[in-house]
């Protein structure tokens, strides 16, 4: 089973996940599946043995980072201004 710490700046943490109240610094036993949920929350939990780090490090590789900032170039009212001023009227 994997072991997860509490690392969040909030300190204690209501997981409704897991069911309860997690300490702030209490290091927990959770299954795959809960780890792989707690572990998209790299500021409030941490990887604490073997089994955790290779489930942070499959999760690492699986996302793209620059998926979520990537322009396709295609956006049709890049050039509008938000007003929407400038597009009433205008001959196309």
């Amino acid at each position: 089973m994997p072991r997860l710490k509490n690392i969040s700046p909030l300190g204690a943490l209501d997981v409704p996940l897991l069911r309860r109240i997690v300490d702030a610094e209490e290091i927990i036993d959770v299954t795959e599946d809960q780890a792989r949920v707690l572990l998209l929350q790299p500021d409030n939990y941490q990887p604490t043995d073997k089994a955790a780090n290779a489930l942070a490090a499959d999760l690492t590789a699986q996302q793209d980072p620059g998926e979520a900032t990537s322009h396709d170039g295609n956006n049709e009212d890049a050039g509008t201004p938000a007003s929407g001023q400038g597009t009433e009227g205008e001959d196309q």
